[in-house]
């Protein structure tokens, strides 16, 4: 038995047998997706009661979309980028640039947005790292389990950063960004 990845770059299909360690944790980080994909709602209520317990939910409603609405948008977008390793696509880098702009324009500071994104990305992980270490238990692989839950690790750093980007970007197109140095003062005067 074997699993199929098209390498795009190369025009080559990779055929990884099940039997090594890249098709091992290929297909058991098929079996992650599925159970995570399966909780979504339970993964979703967990960051949202730590957002909440954080007193941050008002900055993720902001613009006037409910929190659990709010977080299960990132939720998906970051299934799309582990699981199926697509980039967010355009509707969804302008939901996240949006609440960048609503709460600029709120007059909110953006540390306060990034904060409870962190917080909400935090509940997130440690959700989806303590399932998907069950999995792998549960599979009798647990030397996997190391390998799965930093490639998860990895990837949630990755869309954080770019969640995190993307927020500033819309923050940044309501609110200038705020010079260090009062005007008039130069180097060396």
């Amino acid at each position: 038995m074997s699993i199929d990845a098209d390498e795009q770059a190369m025009g080559r299909v990779l055929r990884l047998p099940v039997t090594s360690v890249p098709g091992e944790t290929a297909a058991l980080r098929a079996e992650v997706v599925e159970v995570l994909r399966s909780r979504r709602t339970s993964l979703v209520d967990e960051m949202c009661s730590a957002v909440r317990r954080a007193g941050l939910a008002p900055l993720l409603e902001t613009g006037g979309v409910a929190l659990e609405r709010r977080v299960d948008q990132g939720v998906r977008m970051a299934f799309a980028a582990w699981a199926d390793g697509r980039s967010p696509g355009a509707a969804e880098v302008d939901r996240v640039r949006a609440l960048g702009a609503a709460v600029a324009r709120a007059g909110i500071p953006s540390w306060r947005l990034l904060s409870a994104v962190q917080v909400a990305a935090r509940a997130g992980w440690e959700y989806a790292a303590e399932h998907t270490l069950s999995v792998a238990e549960e599979a009798r692989r647990p030397r996997l389990a190391a390998r799965l839950v930093a490639e998860l690790s990895v990837a949630a750093m990755d869309m954080l950063g770019r969640v995190e980007a993307l927020l500033a970007l819309g923050y940044g197109d309501v609110q200038p960004p705020r010079r260090l140095a009062p005007e008039g003062v130069t180097r060396g005067a």
